[in-house]
């Protein structure tokens, strides 16, 4: 974000956009790699949104070779991806704000931060909560792809987001678990 004003994300205008959209990947302290299927279910989107938890910078190659990628910073992420990525982000596409965090302390404390952090966005993104999760406050969309790493209690998944280029359509996502 610069002077105040949410990063422009190329585009074409009255389009329609296709976002991956994953969190907590692990790479390599939980799995070594980020699995196959997700990879596959990322194909074709025209960006990929990463909200923290990568473990290393690899992972950010990995995604660059899909889309361009926006990512942001985790509680468990090594220096060397704290020294190049910022705990928030906020970028507009297809006319839409899109405010990217991550998340610590308790899953309410993240989803509530989510919840007020940006109020003036259109979609938030979040990580952190190891707990798929989609819900509308108002018209913000808020969103945890839930971990693309898998964890006891859940399977490994990612979100894809559309957005439309037109004022009136709200942003949807789905969420797809392996």
């Amino acid at each position: 974000m610069e002077n105040g004003h949410p990063e422009q994300v190329p585009g074409q205008p009255n389009m329609a956009m296709r976002i991956g959209v994953l969190s907590d990947t692990h790479v390599p302290d939980r799995q070594a790699s980020i699995p196959g299927s997700i990879l596959e279910g990322l194909q074709g989107v025209d960006l990929i949104v990463h909200a923290g938890d990568l473990t290393c910078l690899d992972v950010l190659s990995v995604l660059e070779k899909i889309a361009l990628v926006r990512a942001v910073c985790g509680n468990m992420d090594s220096p060397e991806v704290r020294s190049k990525l910022g705990e928030t982000l906020v970028f507009e596409v297809c006319g839409k704000s899109i405010a990217v965090m991550h998340g610590s302390g308790s899953p309410a404390e993240t989803e509530n931060r989510a919840r007020s952090s940006f109020p003036d966005a259109d979609v938030v993104i979040f990580g952190h909560t190891h707990r798929p999760f989609v819900e509308y406050r108002g018209k913000t969309l808020l969103l945890n792809p839930g971990p693309a790493s898998g964890c006891l209690y859940c399977k490994p998944s990612y979100a894809i987001l559309r957005l439309e280029d037109d004022g009136e359509k709200l942003p949807t996502a789905q969420i797809y678990r392996l």
